[in-house]
């Protein structure tokens, strides 16, 4: 029997004026990389055997086309990044042969969608059929759906890649850092999230529902700590693999199976509070900014650990503020400092 899933990306809007002990652009540099770039997608040459080419069809609708003028150059950067994990884990590279889909549908849902691929094109000599339909503002809601794919299949579809906003949210929260490293920051973001969405949904056209864990490749949320997948969806999508390439094991030997990702430590948050202000990692904020601040913490890792320390005499009800705030963007460690 056939399911449907789908991965889920959290938006994330910040802004606010910069504080603290450092200069502004030391501050925000370190808010930036410290929460907001990804990890890098695990690229580790476990494989031995001969890369096998698999071939894949990619259609762009009419939607997609016209917000992603450059398309096919924008998908061969993703592709890129996708092989060199392929490559090494898998001993695959994907071939894309690009077509143009002659499909104007505003408003319809990825299963609308999802369906008309089939129609169109049976996949029966492909390892995939990608279709790519128009993109969501990342901030229009709390989440997102940017990928659906059949469960085991030969379909997929997904969502572009909306920056507008992020990317002028990024301008108003990062103001003293140059426009290239706020654009190196966001290109890192687009291909670490394009990429994973793509591993994702083949991991589910290979056979993988959803797994366990913030962090695993195969959860049904998106996280920029995702850096590979799990040893036993490795095991599964590589039996699949052989399966639909015809291929066995090289020359006999055991299947190479990716060591298990370590597990990364939960993040900490630190909060301080004044009589006037509150200080986000060292960066003065408002009540409105750390709820959102706490959000995208909390996609991130939902066991993030909220550590407060507070100015002698403040009283405490200038804190339960905080709590308040974080137990609303769904965060529920605290610690005291």
């Amino acid at each position: 029997m056939k399911w449907l899933c789908c991965l889920v990306l959290t938006g994330c809007l910040v802004g606010g004026k910069f504080g603290g002990g450092k200069s502004g652009k030391e501050a925000q540099r370190d808010t930036m990389q410290a929460h907001f770039m990804p990890a890098p997608l695990s690229t580790e040459a476990t494989w031995k055997g001969p890369i096998k080419d698999a071939s894949i069809r990619v259609y762009a609708d009419d939607q997609y086309r016209t917000q992603n003028m450059n398309w096919r150059h924008t998908f061969d950067e993703t592709l890129e990044y996708v092989n060199a994990v392929l490559r090494g884990e898998f001993g695959i590279r994907l071939v894309a042969d690009y077509r143009e889909w002659n499909r104007h549908e505003p408003g319809a849902t990825l299963d609308d969608d999802l369906a008309q691929l089939e129609a169109l094109d049976n996949g029966d000599d492909v390892l995939a059929v990608i279709g790519l339909t128009s993109s969501l503002s990342l901030v229009s809601a709390t989440f997102d759906q940017l990928g659906y794919a059949r469960l085991p299949g030969r379909h997929l579809m997904m969502r572009g890649y909306a920056d507008i906003d992020e990317r002028a949210a990024f301008g108003r929260a990062f103001p003293d850092l140059s426009t290239t490293e706020r654009d190196n920051a966001l290109h890192a973001r687009r291909m670490h999230k394009n990429a994973t969405i793509l591993l994702h949904e083949l991991g589910h056209n290979l056979g993988v529902s959803h797994e366990h864990g913030n962090d695993a490749l195969m959860a049904p949320n998106y996280s920029e700590h995702v850096v590979g997948f799990s040893p036993e969806a490795h095991a599964m999508m590589m039996d699949m693999l052989d399966q639909r390439l015809g291929r066995g094991s090289f020359a006999g030997a055991p299947r190479p199976v990716p060591a298990a990702v370590v597990a990364k430590a939960h993040t900490k948050v630190h909060v301080h509070v004044s009589a006037k202000t509150f200080l986000f990692e060292g960066i003065e904020r408002d009540l409105d900014e750390l709820i959102v601040l706490f959000g995208v913490q909390a996609a991130d890792d939902a066991d993030t650990e909220v550590v407060i320390s507070k100015d002698k005499g403040v009283p405490q009800a200038r804190v339960t503020e905080v709590i308040d705030r974080a137990k609303q963007a769904g965060l529920k460690n605290f610690a005291a400092q």
